[in-house]
């Protein structure tokens, strides 16, 4: 232990002890926020060790995706290398599977979200190298992340003559790592597939009595299929997964997005599709479709006139339609959304995904109709309140934003892209102290990177306004960590540089 502190980190306890090191639950006591804070032990590495710790650390760091746990910073500390991560508030999927099977569609989900993070972490030429369920988190809002990237490798070999070895991580590895061989992605695509099957069938694809009865298992022999197991699963799956188990390498899905493609191709409607992404400005609504598409008025006319309650069929419908809207099809999309809402009228998630496609066709006041229509079929649904305050905001009606964003944190009052809005409201009309809290607010815990940097951003800005540049300098470095593409942030360093 370093104290009680690690790099200006306050250390409340540990979360977990290892061969490598140390992981310790921390606050970032300057934005006051929860962290994670893996400490690695110096002697594990050597200095080729650390070199590759901190280059594949900067890389990590550059990495903004939903599915991927967030590195904030990276360093050393009294001769320690150290990580400080998003802490994730929830369980591991070692707990779900624990707790039973995973269905299908919700294994067919959550393996589309990890490939899609598999693959950006492969873009930035990052190998996991130890994909296992203990490395897979899934929050509390049912989102599924991938954390200790880049470093089980740093043991210095895959070989299983080594301290630290367990049975508990040998079914996961591919048979190149096995026979002591370089991983590449395809390796990660291999024991990402075991995680799978043990997802859908509760078991390790390669079972054996000791590690080397498993070792053989992975080079000789076939996983049983999966059809053994209770689910009833759907014609196409065992081909996938039959794919991304193949012993040689080159006759493996060549890469992650590639075995993400065919999930998606066979399960279309197990896509997972954001609830609602955001465009312009602080975060603003939704721009769904790149083309103009007239939404029929207030689409009402395609509401049945008796009652129909088939909700299943609707969020399958839905799901349907928001897969096509994130391909670009959006009369496709409208189609599925007016079919939900034909199952279920009283379902009020596809009203609103008409209301974000009229708005993105520039049809604002059918927007605004459609957002009402949903807010009717459920008083509490957040999205739509956010979305009528940004069409509010848009218009220049600052009063009528606030109302609608003070009435969402009613419902929510941990609701990131609400707080951060409302914030920049306040920060522009010079309500310093109330908006600083918001953003600070905002941060605990840890939203998505995107809405990190804007919330960064804003501190910043009010940081400046109270006099404070060095304190605003820290903040826009971080939103630039995130964000380091946004010309604003460039401009705004060389504002709080000049003062």
């Amino acid at each position: 232990m370093l104290g009680n502190q690690i790099a200006g980190y306050a250390i409340e306890g540990v979360l977990g002890e290892g061969g490598m090191g140390v992981v310790y639950r921390g606050r970032d006591t300057t934005l006051d926020r929860p962290v994670a804070v893996k400490v690695i032990h110096a002697n594990k590495l050597g200095e080729e060790g650390r070199e590759r710790f901190f280059r594949e650390a900067r890389a990590c760091s550059r990495i903004a995706h939903p599915h991927i746990i967030t590195v904030y910073a990276a360093g050393e500390d009294q001769g320690r290398p150290y990580l400080a991560m998003e802490l994730i508030d929830g369980k591991t999927l070692r707990e779900v599977i624990n707790g039973g099977t995973v269905p299908w569609e919700k294994a067919v989900r959550w393996m589309i979200d990890l490939l899609d993070a598999l693959s950006r972490l492969h873009d930035e030429g990052i190998i996991h190298r130890d994909l296992k369920p203990e490395n897979i988190m899934i929050t509390r809002d049912n989102v599924i992340k991938l954390m200790d990237f880049g470093l089980a490798h740093l043991q210095s070999s895959t070989t299983f003559t080594q301290e630290g070895t367990t049975l508990g991580t040998v079914p996961y590895m591919s048979p190149e790592q096995v026979l002591g061989k370089k991983a590449d992605a395809r390796s990660d695509i291999f024991s990402l597939a075991s995680v799978f099957h043990e997802m859908l069938t509760g078991m390790y694809p390669f079972r054996g009595e000791h590690p080397m009865a498993v070792m053989y298992s992975i080079q000789n022999e076939t996983p049983k299929p999966i059809e053994l197991a209770s689910q009833d699963f759907p014609a196409g799956l065992q081909d996938v997964l039959d794919r991304a188990f193949q012993k040689e390498i080159d006759k493996r899905w060549q890469s992650a997005q590639e075995f993400r493609e065919a999930l998606i191709r066979l399960f279309p409607a197990g896509a997972a599709v954001p609830a609602q992404q955001r465009r312009g400005g602080p975060l603003k609504i939704a721009a769904f479709a790149a083309a103009v598409v007239v939404v029929a008025v207030l689409a009402m006319w395609f509401v049945p006139r008796g009652p129909v309650n088939d909700r299943t069929e609707a969020v399958n419908l839905n799901e349907l339609g928001q897969y096509e809207d994130s391909l670009g099809n959006t009369n496709k999309a409208i189609e599925y959304f007016r079919k939900s809402i034909l199952a279920d009228r009283s379902y009020a998630i596809p009203w609103n995904n008409l209301g974000s496609i009229a708005l993105a066709s520039g049809d604002l006041e059918e927007a605004d109709s459609l957002f009402r229509e949903a807010l009717r079929r459920d008083s509490g649904y957040l999205e739509a309140m956010y979305n009528l305050a940004t069409m509010a905001w848009d218009r220049g009606d600052l009063d009528d934003a606030k109302a609608w964003y003070y009435r969402a944190l009613e419902i929510d009052n941990s609701y990131a892209p609400v707080l951060n809005n409302l914030g920049s409201i306040l920060l522009r009309e010079g309500q310093l102290e109330q908006a600083r809290a918001l953003f600070l607010r905002a941060l605990d815990p840890a939203p998505e990177p995107a809405i990190q940097a804007q919330l960064y951003k804003n501190l910043g800005k009010v940081a400046l306004a109270m006099g404070d540049p060095p304190f605003a300098r820290g903040y826009f470095a971080k939103s630039k960590q995130l964000q380091p593409n946004d010309s604003e942030i460039d401009q705004l360093i060389y504002e709080a540089g000049q003062r």
